[in-house]
């Protein structure tokens, strides 16, 4: 079947986030007409409100695309319509839910709830789009799907919020940036030792961050009181965000030993790239299915913050070598991760 006419595109999730809003940019490029709705999953009426949109958009629709943590939505699709579903999954609902953030019990019914989600989205699916290698094989694993019915559909960034801009001056002093949610995974809690090892040694950190482990890394950074560390959790418009990041001399991934890490590659890795900023992450599994160190990024100990300090430190002495990993990883990022690019991919394996 030849697809790349037009495609409805569903999702809870919002459509400007990495995952859905690549997608969507890459497909249009690609020529692709795509149709897109979005509704907060509150309430029975969302499903009406779903099914409405289908029956008034369906005709000519080459299939169904729908969007990141929305499994609901491909069941009800599933119900009404024979046309082919694409599920943008990207990870499993219930890994996030129940073994990333702990936030239910393993062996609960929430968390048979949220396993059954996942389970019953991914049968329901032509096409299941996950994030690396390791995810597909977690989904093969724990969902009982075949190979062939996965896609590793790397995430890229959002290139009208993420991109290389040369009239931006760098701070005076070699600052280290951190941004993104304070999840578990995250490891943010390793920056405030680091730093306190590295007070007087000429490096300041800037993290750009909130979430749910805020609480603890206040407390902690009240503890350890480094001079050299500022934390700004308020929201930043985005292109605030993008010039301190391009001002800053090197930008941090996930930093723990959280087994998420084997699986996922954080968003704020693509948007580095795409700025030209180099790269410091723990060094996992995930993340190296995209990146080679001493290449494209530079790696450390996963949960080491000594490590962590000592990859800082020679990145501070090392200018020329860092610039030039930044320069390869944003030659990766124009080469194989744009949006067009991605979504080209995305296509041809549909066509298969």
């Amino acid at each position: 079947m030849i697809y790349g006419v037009k495609i409805l595109y569903f999702s809870f999730s919002s459509l400007d986030i990495s995952s859905n809003v690549v997608y969507i940019q890459g497909l249009r490029k690609n020529g692709v007409e795509v149709v897109e709705f979005h509704t907060k999953p509150v309430g029975i009426r969302k499903y009406r409100e779903i099914l409405s949109f289908y029956f008034k958009n369906r005709k000519n629709a080459d299939f169904l695309m729908v969007g990141y943590h929305s499994p609901q939505i491909v069941m009800i699709l599933k119900l009404f319509s024979r046309k082919a579903i694409v599920y943008n999954a990207l990870c499993s609902v219930w890994e996030r839910m129940v073994l990333s953030r702990s936030l239910i019990p393993r062996f609960s019914i929430k968390s048979l709830y949220y396993w059954l989600l996942d389970f019953f989205a991914t049968q329901f699916s032509r096409l299941v789009m996950v994030e690396t290698e390791n995810q597909l094989k977690f989904f093969q694993k724990y969902f009982f799907l075949p190979k062939n019915k996965l896609f590793r559909a790397l995430t890229g960034a959002d290139e009208t919020k993420f991109f290389y801009d040369p009239a931006i001056q760098k701070f005076p002093e070699f600052t280290v940036v951190f941004r993104g949610r304070l999840l578990p995974e995250a490891g943010a809690e390793l920056i405030i030792p680091a730093a306190k090892q590295l007070e007087d040694k000429g490096v300041k950190f800037l993290m750009l961050a909130s979430g749910y482990d805020l609480p603890k890394i206040l407390k902690t950074i009240e503890e350890q009181k480094p001079k050299n560390l500022q934390l700004i959790s308020d929201f930043l418009p985005i292109e605030e965000l993008r010039k301190r990041m391009l001002a800053s001399h090197l930008s941090l991934g996930q930093l723990s030993a959280h087994p998420r890490l084997e699986r996922t590659i954080p968003h704020k890795a693509y948007d580095s790239l795409a700025t030209k900023i180099p790269y410091l992450t723990a060094r996992s599994a995930g993340i190296m299915e995209l990146l080679t160190e001493g290449e494209t990024c530079l790696a450390f100990n996963p949960g080491d913050a000594g490590d962590l300090a000592a990859k800082i430190l020679w990145a501070r002495d090392h200018r020329e070598e860092i610039k030039e990993i930044g320069e390869k990883g944003w030659q990766l990022f124009q080469r194989e991760l744009t949006a067009k690019h991605l979504a080209k991919n995305f296509l041809e394996e549909l066509n298969k």
